[in-house]
């Protein structure tokens, strides 16, 4: 979990080759990427728009990647963020077309990820359920810088470059974001490792 508001992350020099290659064509860079970035995407789709929708607004955000966006990366800045940039432009076209928001009614994680016992699935899937309806529930600034930071690993400089706010504003909100979230789960039943670790999943 990240421990901080750390807002210098380490930039990796594969980034751009990585970018450069599927912006010409490369067919194994390419696939490389959808490997990497496939499960980012699924969860920043999947919280926020019903479940036919994901996988539609997945492929166009790599289409728009590999066809556009990725020719305008310099390197500035990781490429998680620039792709979650791409991303997050999506989701407000589809939300201006209507279809906003008929959540998903539970985070299902990475499906790369070695599997718990069936029984387990079962808790597990129950919590989350929990989880994500109370994460729904935070106004939607609230909750997108949240998954932003604890759920893609993002910085709070990051962040605001995605969104169009000033870093204070983003810091302040996620500050709020967290106490807020904290709250209601521990309102829930919760304890207080547990909520730290739902809301940290998707870092390890």
């Amino acid at each position: 979990m990240r421990s901080d508001l750390d807002d210098s992350p380490a930039i990796d020099p594969d980034d751009f080759a990585l970018a450069r290659a599927c912006a010409c064509g490369d067919l194994d860079a390419r696939r490389r990427m959808v490997r990497e970035y496939h499960p980012h995407l699924i969860r920043f789709f999947g919280n926020k728009v019903a479940r036919q929708h994901v996988e539609d607004l997945v492929n166009d955000t790599f289409i728009r990647l590999f066809e556009r966006s990725l020719g305008a990366y310099g390197g500035q800045g990781r490429l998680r963020s620039f792709v979650l940039a791409v991303a997050y432009r999506r989701a407000l076209e589809h939300f201006r077309g209507g279809a906003r928001v008929a959540h998903r009614d539970s985070w299902e994680g990475d499906p790369s990820a070695p599997g718990p016992s069936p029984s387990r699935v079962v808790a597990q899937k129950g919590r989350r359920q929990t989880f994500c309806a109370e994460l729904r529930r935070l106004p939607a600034e609230l909750q997108e810088v949240l998954e932003f930071h604890y759920w893609n690993g993002l910085t709070t400089a990051e962040i605001a470059g995605i969104v169009g706010r000033p870093v204070g504003t983003v810091r302040w909100q996620l500050r709020q974001a967290r106490e807020r979230l904290k709250d209601r789960l521990l309102a829930s039943g919760f304890d207080a490792s547990e909520w730290i670790e739902l809301t940290a999943a998707s870092s390890r």
